[in-house]
């Protein structure tokens, strides 16, 4: 297991009667009872410890920003649920989590849309109003919240009370340290991804799996179940969960392993199945199952490549990495001529990335190109080549503000995509006094200053 992120680790179908029974398909809404703002409502005063305040706007901008310098990341949200707020209240206002859970369990009294509205106002909260301060009202709320929020992604009328409600959840586990709700959230989890008749409601129905078993009290056996449990998903297009031949949820699996798959170091007897898995869906007609599953490729040669150096002893695969290279080269050069140009190109970067990683041991985006570097340029020695010449190097980076940290390994990355996804334009606030999101990247070195010059030159060197 992994250092201080092991602490982590304690321990288009026809819709089914569960979901009929549940009002899922129906998208029903009850009457409603309430008046006045979920924002307000919901407003304490900081002084008290079950007081809370108004939400502010969560932007996907908001000071921070995460890309492969100039490029597109290849990473990024289905949906977006992002909606212009108020931004009166401080940040070290509180949320009323009493009402907020009656709030959203008032089905007789509060419609849908209001149930939505308040899940949202959490979101939102907590995306861009984070301060150590939530902590006071936060964590002695986590239990209650998080099982409020599965019955609500369980038993929601609409996708999207459904989907806030999911959210919400990823995001408590997110922030509150030392969860132990993974028994009771796996099962009711894997429920939704059965019955659900929404897409984006099983994806984040994964990344709320990948969650809880991380950080909601799944031990290191449980991490390795569901990293089996996500193998098949992938192994069978989606159909051991009633979702065949369905790209979005296969793709998410692929990220979801991915995560789990970070924070575990030693998963030697389950990796070779797995690649057998991934290396079937580089094949897939979709641009975003192939570059996840490349990309879950690499990650297991370099936890390969990690474990041998710990142990004296690599995995044991099957597959020879050469044959691999020569193969993702190709569908690198083949890229699927049916889809946009954009994701033909993300595609192709993704591809090159992963070929590069298997022929030089090295981690996502490292450029090979060569440029000329300024003249009080310091380039470090494993970034030039043999005669001397100076790499570009590794263009994927994460940034927040005005710091930069370098992503140069498939697990990092991994751990990034995730909290990105959670967090999205918020990760910046969460970063450095999340103890979850901390420890989760503890790794991501943000000594280097980042400055609109050093995005100018990014721009030259690319040019």
């Amino acid at each position: 297991m992994n250092h201080a992120r092991v602490k982590a680790l304690k321990g288009n179908k026809t819709v089914s009667r569960k979901a009929v029974k549940s009002g899922r398909a129906s998208g029903a809404v009850t009457p409603q009872g309430s008046s006045g703002s979920p924002m307000t409502s919901l407003l304490t005063s900081p002084t008290h410890s079950a007081s809370h305040s108004r939400p502010a706007s969560d932007s996907d901008s908001d000071g921070s920003d995460f890309e492969l310098d100039d490029m597109m990341s290849s990473i990024h949200s289905a949906d977006s649920l992002e909606t212009p707020a108020d931004d009166s209240t401080g940040g070290g206002s509180a949320l009323d989590t009493d009402a907020l859970i009656t709030a959203i369990q008032d089905r007789k009294h509060n419609n849908t849309d209001l149930r939505e509205q308040y899940l949202d106002a959490f979101i939102r909260f907590m995306r861009t109003r984070y301060t150590e301060d939530a902590h006071l009202w936060l964590d002695t709320a986590a239990v209650p919240l998080t099982d409020a929020f599965l019955k609500g992604a369980n038993r929601g009328d609409s996708p999207r009370e459904r989907l806030l409600s999911l959210q919400a959840y990823c995001i408590t586990l997110g922030t509150v340290e030392d969860m132990e709700v993974y028994e009771g959230a796996s099962r009711a989890l894997r429920q939704i991804l059965l019955d659900d008749d929404d897409d984006v409601c099983r994806v984040w129905a994964l990344h709320a799996l990948a969650m809880s078993v991380l950080y909601g009290g799944g031990a290191e056996e449980a991490a390795l179940e569901t990293m089996e449990y996500l193998v098949d998903i992938v192994q069978s297009d989606g159909e051991s969960v009633e979702a065949h031949d369905n790209a979005a949820v296969v793709s998410a699996a692929l990220l979801a392993w991915g995560f789990v798959a970070a924070h575990v170091d030693d998963y030697a007897d389950y990796a070779d199945s797995a690649i057998d898995a991934f290396t079937d869906q580089l094949d897939s007609g979709d641009v975003e199952v192939q570059s996840n599953a490349a990309m879950c490729v690499a990650l297991i040669y370099e936890s390969s490549k990690a474990h041998e150096t710990e142990t004296g002893k690599p995995f044991d695969l099957q597959y020879d990495p050469h044959r691999l290279v020569g193969r993702i080269a190709e569908l690198a050069r083949l890229s699927a001529k049916s889809v946009s140009r954009r994701s033909r190109r993300d595609l192709r970067e993704a591809l090159v990335s992963v070929v590069t990683s298997l022929e030089r041991g090295v981690g996502p985006y490292y450029s090979t190109a060569l440029y000329m570097p300024e003249k009080d340029e310091r380039v470090p020695a494993a970034q030039r080549t043999e005669d001397g010449r100076a790499e570009y190097g590794y263009r994927y980076k994460l940034r927040l503000q005005n710091r930069a940290a370098k992503v140069d390994t498939w697990s990092l990355y991994f751990r990034v995509a995730m909290m990105k996804l959670i967090f999205r334009g918020g990760l910046d606030k969460h970063m450095f006094i999340n103890p979850v999101v901390s420890e989760c990247l503890e790794d991501a070195n943000f000594a280097q200053e980042y400055s609109a010059e050093d995005a100018k030159k990014a721009r030259k060197k690319k040019e």
